[in-house]
């Protein structure tokens, strides 16, 4: 589509009422992953204590949930299904500091349900920038299938009141002008991308067949409502009714400032009170109790825990009676990491079409037709090292694996790391004799 003004019509019609749609919904969302909740409800005579409690009442636990989901998420290094493209295609992701910015995608992912990723050719290495759900919105004939989208379109902000509405289609990107409430449309300017192909990747965790996506944020804002209100209940019963009051009945009313000040100076707690007229009764009114509220409290948390699919010990902290230790641990977190494994799946395809995706706009011969690449990602699973070591030793001992193939996975190792301990393998003395002699190394150096 080349013509300017089927490309204004395009945006009038369907993209800027799609993208004010989308953002609207999406800001929803980001204030919520980000701690900036509804506030709860409030009695009609509030007042600034009130108020202060209402700002006291929130406690951002769907923020930490997507945070602890994102830091599960690391990609280490990509295997390719092709020998030889392993270091070129590495590098265009180093290139584009994706160790660090991966996060960002992981994160809009997680609280809108889809981020993406356009990729353009660049120098040294093609250029990747990423959008949230909220900056960027793409069409797909079918949104469930399709791998590349029809049309994609996102947003820049050049001041207040005024943005740069950008169309991507398959060969070149349009760039549009427009006011803050998306009117006042006017074509700018085009740029021919040279891809190929719509260069935008869909990251989306959870999908349906009818290409509807969902976060993490949304089936959870009920009952991070539900968990706000109870605490601004709480710390109002904590602040007006908690107290106990003692009380004197048949005393005479005090006439003066001076009376008033001496009678309250004998309710003190500490004073003994003697009391002359016998009509006269002395009581204490109990404070309201808090363990409804406390115990309200923590069931709205583990029904939080148990929506989101993450630990009870997480949400619930010093509430949970779980017990402690890495294998209680790990077997309470058995439930989130097959929930990670499903988002690594989802977003380890992501990641292999921007490789391909990466690669041919790099000109490396192979990456384009090559679908058989692997992310590998960082061991998030709770183990101890003892067990690590014991686990990987039986594999090598009882399974015949060879140590270097289970170097990998041990935790934290990175393959920089691995790379130099096949270096300082391959200069050890002990290490080339053994080889000569048509032993292992392991065995060689046992005996």
């Amino acid at each position: 589509m080349t013509n300017q003004s089927d490309i204004v019509k395009l945006a009038e019609k369907t993209l800027i009422p799609l993208w004010r749609q989308e953002r609207e919904k999406q800001s929803v969302y980001r204030d919520w992953a980000r701690g900036k909740h509804v506030k709860p409800f409030k009695p009609a005579e509030a007042n600034p204590e009130l108020d202060a409690l209402l700002d006291k009442s929130t406690t951002p636990l769907i923020m930490l949930i997507v945070r602890i989901l994102a830091q599960t998420m690391e990609v280490q290094s990509y295997t390719p299904g092709v020998e030889g493209l392993k270091d070129p295609l590495w590098a265009i992701w180093q290139g584009n500091r994706m160790a660090t910015r991966q996060k960002r995608l992981y994160k809009a992912a997680l609280w809108g349900g889809q981020a993406f990723a356009l990729a353009l050719p660049g120098v040294p290495v093609p250029q990747v920038k990423l959008f949230s759900g909220r900056n960027m919105v793409a069409v797909y004939d079918d949104p469930e299938a399709d791998e590349w989208p029809q049309f994609a379109a996102y947003s820049e902000v050049v001041s207040r009141n005024a943005f740069h509405f950008c169309i991507v289609d398959d060969e070149k990107i349009h760039r549009l002008g427009m006011d803050a409430e998306g009117g006042g449309v006017a074509y700018i300017e085009e740029k021919v991308h040279g891809a190929g192909i719509l260069p935008v990747v869909r990251y989306a965790g959870e999908i349906d067949d009818e290409g509807v996506v969902m976060g993490e944020v949304e089936p959870l804002i009920p009952i991070q409502s539900n968990i706000d209100q109870t605490n601004f209940d709480r710390l109002m019963t904590q602040s007006f009714e908690a107290w106990a009051i003692r009380y004197i009945t048949g005393m005479a009313k005090p006439q003066t400032p001076e009376e008033t000040a001496a009678q309250k100076m004998v309710l003190e707690r500490n004073r003994l009170l003697l009391v002359e007229n016998p009509e006269s009764k002395v009581g204490r009114l109990d404070g309201s109790p808090l363990n409804g509220y406390i115990e309200a409290r923590r069931d709205s948390k583990q029904d939080l825990a148990a929506t989101a699919q993450v630990s009870q010990k997480t949400v619930l902290g010093a509430q949970s009676n779980n017990a402690d230790g890495a294998e209680a641990q790990a077997a309470e977190e058995a439930s989130t990491q097959r929930k990670i494994r499903d988002y690594t799946v989802a977003f380890g395809e992501a990641h292999q079409q921007l490789f391909r995706l990466t690669g041919s706009l790099a000109g490396i011969e192979g990456a384009w037709t090559d679908y058989s690449g692997q992310v590998d990602w960082v061991n998030s699973e709770i183990r101890s090292m003892s067990q690590v070591a014991d686990a990987l030793g039986k594999y090598a001992s009882q399974l015949g694996i060879p140590v270097e193939g289970l170097w990998e996975m041990i935790p934290g190792v990175t393959p920089d790391r691995i790379k130099r301990w096949k270096d300082a393998r391959d200069k050890d003395p002990l290490a080339i004799l053994g080889s000569a002699l048509g032993g292992d190394d392991v065995a060689f150096r046992a005996e």
